[in-house]
């Protein structure tokens, strides 16, 4: 019999649960429960209805389509296929220990690609990190727990009688097949070369399936099990500046120096192509070797560059043939650093042209608002336009700006949620996801999600802000969030510059002002978002003169004609977008809400059903 552990929690602030730490094992639903409650199920029986609610998505309820969009991910697999797939991997650990011998110092196995259709890591693959067994036992999963339910994937803890427990990450089915696969190859290999070349602590993967046609019946990756805490338990963004003007400092610190320290790494190696990175064998056609001067045989032809896996390029972009959606993916020549600003608007704009198609012709699968999807056509072809002039890549007013151009690794997440200190070693921490992680230049790369911020800076509350001390309570606090994301901005960037000084230059507000639209169009999320790429590059008309008199530019005139009227009316559907945002208070998490929270404003009559089975917030 296999036990599955039903853990039931709540956590309203911190939805994405902290991987390995015992206290919080879960699955399906969320209750307060001090003892998580058990089912049991026999190993081969795949129909048992008693499962269904370890596979279903629970962690939150979304206010419109709350259905569709949890079926989205449901994540049912095969629990006896992950049973053979893990035994097959503590039997080839001992046929590695008998040939560990023969081996020369310092060899690598290469991947070993299975007739299974998994992929196992032979290097990965010691007893000492599968676990020991008696003679004579066979190796089984004793109990299975799901311990988070995040963004794109569903992660669940592997417990086996070897004393060795794992973590096993499934996607969710909501991009195509294609996409997901890519991805998944990518971030495997992205995670190899981390461990392999950068030294990273990274949790090490012991087998994938880039598919469902394997034994799990899903797309999966299988890692090593890290027992400890979120460093995000660390981060306090708005702890207010203490007295000796110090320890607050160090407090904000011991988050983005380890996090600084992790880029710094990333960045050490200079790619020779734009993209993302993949094993050799994942990528047919490109024979170029990944990066120069590799001294390690067994590291010199491991990985390849191939298409990027960056989400933007793939995201929603079910309308576009998939042929037709290869064109702009990449990778990209090292000397042409802006293509991939050009080809992101290019097929941003193909895609809405089809979406726009498919609404005309009454196929579209959602209703959309074809002057909304006319809106982002002129959006991406704009950027696509100015994507050449964006930057002066000859200027010799950047410092470094050759460092800027060359092709690095970009890790999209990189956040104190996706770090774990070690449980035995404190100090001791793991970057655990690298889902989406590209090569691009630095000069394209924004500050983390966590510390990035666009609006009015302030250094100093009394010296910045006229009349500070005779505002209201509520205006201090607005003017004090304000300090405090900047505060916590420059703390990243002083960071950089002790970690990368060479790369200083890309946090410059001129560079930063320029990369703009580029940076909207990647993290854009919604459809109404084009406006945002409208607003930074009706800004840059605005300083273009004074940026090509810097040489900062590549064209003395702006590329772009914006019409007086489209001028106007871009204000008005701004503003109107900008209001619908604050009456909107989910916007954000675009209406999801954590079920906590979700089960109190109902309880509370604060959320109520309207016709159509949606919530609403009540009047």
């Amino acid at each position: 019999m296999l036990r599955c552990n039903i853990a039931l929690l709540r956590q309203i602030r911190k939805p994405a649960l902290a991987l390995g730490t015992s206290a919080l094992r879960v699955s399906g639903i969320r209750r307060i429960s001090n003892q998580p409650s058990e089912t049991y199920t026999q190993l081969s029986d795949d129909n048992d209805p008693q499962r269904d609610v370890f596979f279903k998505y629970s962690w939150g309820t979304w206010l419109k389509n709350d259905r569709v969009e949890k079926e989205k991910r449901t994540t049912r697999f095969s629990i006896e296929g992950l049973s053979d797939i893990i035994s097959g991997l503590y039997a080839q650990s001992k046929e590695l220990e008998k040939t560990k011998e023969s081996k020369e110092k310092g060899e690598i196995t290469p991947p070993l690609y299975n007739r299974n259709l998994t992929v196992s890591l032979p290097h990965n693959l010691s007893i000492s990190e599968i676990g020991t067994l008696n003679p004579n036992e066979a190796l089984k999963i004793t109990a299975m727990a799901s311990i988070h339910e995040g963004k794109h994937h569903r992660i669940y803890k592997v417990d086996t009688n070897a004393n060795k427990s794992f973590v096993l990450r499934i996607p969710y089915p909501i991009d195509s097949e294609y996409a997901i696969s890519q991805r998944l190859k990518s971030e495997v290999a992205t995670i190899d070369f981390a461990q392999l070349k950068l030294g990273l602590n990274v949790p090490k993967v012991y087998s994938y399936g880039a598919n469902s046609l394997n034994p799990v019946r899903q797309p999966f990756i299988l890692q090593e099990y890290i027992e400890g805490k979120l460093l995000m338990r660390d981060w306090a963004p708005l702890e207010v500046d203490a007295e000796d003007g110090k320890s607050h400092v160090v407090k904000l610190n011991k988050v983005i120096e380890p996090l600084s320290q992790f880029q710094s790494k990333l960045l050490s190696v200079t790619f020779n192509q734009f993209g993302s990175l993949y094993f050799a064998k994942d990528v047919s056609g490109n024979e170029d070797l990944a990066y120069n001067g590799e001294t390690n045989a067994s590291l010199a032809n491991r990985w390849r560059i191939g298409p990027s896996v960056e989400r933007c390029y793939w995201r929603k972009k079910s309308a576009l043939p998939e042929e037709e959606l290869k064109k702009y993916v990449g990778p990209w020549p090292s000397d042409k650093p802006l293509d991939m600003i050009r080809d992101l608007g290019r097929l941003e704009a193909e895609n809405a042209k089809a979406r726009l198609a498919l609404q005309q012709a009454d196929a579209s699968p959602a209703p959309v608002d074809e002057a909304l999807l006319r809106g982002q056509i002129r959006a991406f072809e704009s950027l696509a336009k100015i994507s050449d002039s964006l930057f002066n890549i000859k200027s010799s007013v950047i410092p470094n700006l050759a460092e800027l151009l060359k092709p690095r690794l970009y890790q999209p997440d990189l956040d104190p949620m996706n770090v774990i200190l070690n449980e035995k070693d404190s100090d001791q921490a793991y970057l655990y996801d690298f889902e989406g992680t590209t090569i691009k230049p630095f000069l394209l790369q924004n500050s983390p999600q966590f510390v990035a911020y666009d609006g009015p800076k302030i250094y100093n509350l009394e010296e910045d802000v006229e009349g500070y001390k005779d505002l209201s309570d509520a205006e201090k606090a607005q003017y004090q969030f304000m300090y405090k994301r900047t505060r916590n901005q420059h703390l990243w960037e002083s960071a950089l510059n002790k970690n990368s000084k060479a790369l200083i230059s890309a946090v410059a507000p001129p560079v930063k002002l320029l990369r703009t639209p580029y940076v909207v169009s990647v993290e854009r999320k919604k459809d109404a978002e084009y406006l945002l790429i409208d607003e930074s590059l009706i800004q840059l008309r605005e300083l273009w003169e004074v940026f090509a008199k810097n040489e900062l530019v590549a064209s003395a005139k702006f590329p772009l004609e914006f019409a007086e009227d489209h001028v106007k009316s871009h204000a008005t559907d701004l503003n109107a977008f900008h209001e619908k945002l604050i009456k909107s208070p989910f916007a954000a998490t675009q209406g999801w809400i954590p079920q906590d929270m979700f089960d109190n404003l109902v309880k509370a009559g604060i959320l109520v059903k309207d016709s159509n089975g949606d919530h609403v917030i009540k009047e």
